[in-house]
């Protein structure tokens, strides 16, 4: 239980750094910067509507990790997706 733990406190930890650095971010974050649109930086992350921006090189990692943590627990499909959609972008 306690590997499965760390492992996703890693992916936080490589979401969070790949939504800092992603150059194909860019454009949006320059966005963020003036607060235009949807877009805002908080403390260095990019956020679209309150929520995370994940790149996409990491979306397929947070749905699975999302999906196997809530398996515990029995959950669908679309709760996994509901959670998701509501804490990321």
């Amino acid at each position: 239980m306690l590997a499965l733990i760390q492992k996703y406190i890693d992916l936080i930890n490589e979401i969070l750094q790949t939504n800092r650095i992603a150059t194909n971010l860019a454009q949006a974050c320059k966005l963020g910067q003036n607060s235009k649109g949807s877009y805002t930086l908080d403390n260095g992350l990019l956020k679209y509507q309150r929520r995370l921006v994940v790149p996409e090189s990491v979306c397929t990692d947070l749905i699975i990790a999302s999906y196997c943590s809530l398996a515990i627990a029995h959950s669908s499909k679309s709760k996994t997706k509901e959670l998701v959609k509501t804490r990321y972008y």
